[in-house]
């Protein structure tokens, strides 16, 4: 695996290396600040939501504490009423002062505060008394001393809340009142009174957040006295298991909740609240996208930054690169220019000394070699003796014309020229006039000697007359055309020689062509690299390239049909 990142790595190029570098080591701390964000937020709403949950349940403590602070108040208004208390007490001797008492007090008393409390669904008084059955209101305590709860209702002082088969009722008895004398009245303790009331009432406030959720009320016993849902065999199951379980985070058959219970004062019941964690954490979605949305906005930044780092400084590698490249291909005049002068612009800088080096080591090179060539030249022009010459050319041209053979003559006075301006008294630079006369010259001899057996054509353009070049340059290439070309014609036409010369914005172009055989493509290549025995092409294209440049020089063309062309290109300068 790791061999396999490595060679991955390695084919990357330094562009890519850097930038994955920056984005790995910018990544790594976007991401841990993220996550830590994110657990963080994620820690935050779960506290924040356990208080609110147990702000929420101490609502509905409050609420239900306060509904039942009500209902006792009103048990006390029956409890501790005198006129209550002396109707339990009185024996009755007549009919007539009981149905006063029951109809001008109890009853319209009673049915007050059942009006005023209209989710009371029975009130009672079950005593022990003579007094006869009245209503709902009074009933003999026979009716519920086989009761469960009728036994532990005589042991309280005051009232007492019960839950039995879905009913929720208060019970108290009544309490001994004196008289001012502090004499006791006679009251019979088995006196109780009974309020049943809708349990449903006590949950009238339930907030709405925790609506959606499970909310039990339960007894000593384990009973349900209240259930926000109804009570099927799921309900009642969760009931029974949360009742073991410890306060906070619970798990329920795999589900991760959030449970709080509370006891209600002054009675054995637990108010429990049991919430999916997941319903506590669902707003942290959100604070991830948001996370996520920061973390990409600063990614997408940083890449920018480190984009524009990492051009800026690749930029100058591939300047350099670039340089490298043109000097390999042989463009090794560069002018470098460097401003910076960190790693890169030293190494450039010395790129630039090294190219510089290099240039004043050929420029020498070249120097040498022209030197060296000129010398081998001027060997050659030296072993022939400019005046000695002339002077036996010009007798002979003499004995031919008092002979009246004017072939010779001729034949003499083209080879007189031909030496004039080949030698031309020691110097390189020629005018092109005389080049082209020296050609002329050296083609006049030719064709005197083999019987004209080829045509010569000449296309010249006059305006390169006083312009100057290098001489000796021409004739060794039409040495070749006559050579390998003429001579080497098997067809059976006639040899054509054509020397053309023309103009082009500030260069001069020579050109040489044969209707020869051509020459082989393979041969092609080699007479410009192929050094020869004699003063040949590869001489004549060293010759150009060192005294005007590597953009100058001769070319070796392919023509179309037979024969070959070759073509001398030199810079227009005057003589």
């Amino acid at each position: 695996m790791i061999r396999l990142a490595r060679r991955f790595l390695d084919r990357l190029r330094f562009r890519q290396k850097l930038i994955l570098t920056y984005l790995v080591i910018s990544i790594i701390p976007i991401l841990i600040l993220g996550m830590y964000s994110y657990y963080q937020s994620k820690t935050f709403l779960r506290e924040q939501a356990l208080e609110s949950f147990q702000r929420n349940v101490d609502v509905i403590s409050e609420s239900v504490q306060s509904n039942m602070d009500h209902y006792e108040t009103m048990s006390s208004l029956i409890l501790y009423n005198n006129v209550v208390q002396r109707i339990l007490s009185n024996r009755y001797m007549d009919l007539y002062n009981l149905y006063l008492d029951f109809n001008q007090f109890l009853n319209p008393y009673l049915n007050m505060l059942m009006n005023l409390n209209k989710d009371t669904t029975q009130l009672s008084i079950y005593t022990n008394s003579q007094l006869p059955e009245y209503g709902e209101y009074i009933n003999k305590i026979d009716r519920i001393k086989a009761l469960p709860w009728y036994a532990d209702v005589e042991q309280v002082k005051g009232v007492k809340w019960y839950h039995e088969d879905d009913s929720l009722f208060l019970a108290g008895p009544f309490p001994k009142l004196y008289a001012s004398d502090r004499s006791a009245v006679t009251v019979s303790e088995d006196n109780v009174l009974y309020i049943r009331v809708n349990n449903r009432t006590l949950f009238a406030d339930l907030p709405d957040t925790l609506c959606q959720h499970w909310v039990f009320l339960v007894d000593g016993q384990g009973a349900s006295i209240y259930s926000n849902h109804v009570m099927d065999t799921q309900t009642v199951a969760l009931m029974g298991k949360i009742q073991n379980s410890q306060m906070g985070e619970t798990s329920i058959d795999g589900t991760k909740m959030l449970m709080i219970k509370q006891a209600i004062p002054r009675t054995d019941w637990t108010l429990y609240c049991l919430v999916p964690y997941r319903d506590i954490v669902e707003d942290s979605g959100s604070i991830v996208s948001a996370t996520l949305i920061i973390a990409g906005i600063c990614l997408l930044i940083l890449i920018v930054i480190i984009s524009l780092f990492a051009n800026s400084m690749i930029r100058r590698l591939y300047r350099l690169n670039n340089w490298m490249k043109r000097a390999e291909d042989g463009e090794l005049e560069l002018r470098i220019q460097n401003t910076s002068r960190d790693e890169i612009g030293e190494l450039t800088d010395r790129f630039g000394h090294m190219m510089q080096r290099i240039n004043e080591l050929i420029n020498e090179g070249y120097k040498n070699k022209i030197i060296q060539k000129e010398a081998e030249l001027k060997a050659l022009k030296s072993q022939i003796t400019p005046h000695f010459l002339y002077n036996t050319l010009s007798f002979i041209n003499w004995k031919a014309l008092r002979s009246d053979d004017q072939e010779i003559s001729h034949m003499v006075t083209s080879l007189s020229r031909f030496y004039r301006t080949a030698l031309n008294r020691g110097d390189n630079i020629i005018s092109v006039r005389d080049e082209i006369i020296n050609v002329q010259s050296y083609l006049d001899i030719i064709l005197t000697t083999s019987g004209h057996s080829f045509d010569v054509f000449y296309n010249i353009d006059e305006e390169i007359y006083a312009y100057g070049m290098i001489n000796l340059i021409l004739q060794p290439l039409v040495e070749n055309a006559v050579k390998h070309g003429i001579n080497r014609k098997t067809d059976g036409g006639k040899g054509l020689i054509e020397i053309s010369a023309r103009l082009h914005d500030d260069t001069i172009e020579f050109s040489v062509r044969d209707n020869g055989p051509g020459i082989e493509p393979q041969r092609l290549a080699e007479l410009l690299s192929t050094p020869t025995a004699g003063y040949g092409l590869k001489h004549v294209d060293e010759r150009i390239k060192l005294i005007f440049g590597a953009g100058f020089g001769l070319t070796i063309e392919e023509v179309e049909g037979p024969g070959a062309c070759m073509r001398v290109r030199i810079p227009r300068q005057a003589v």
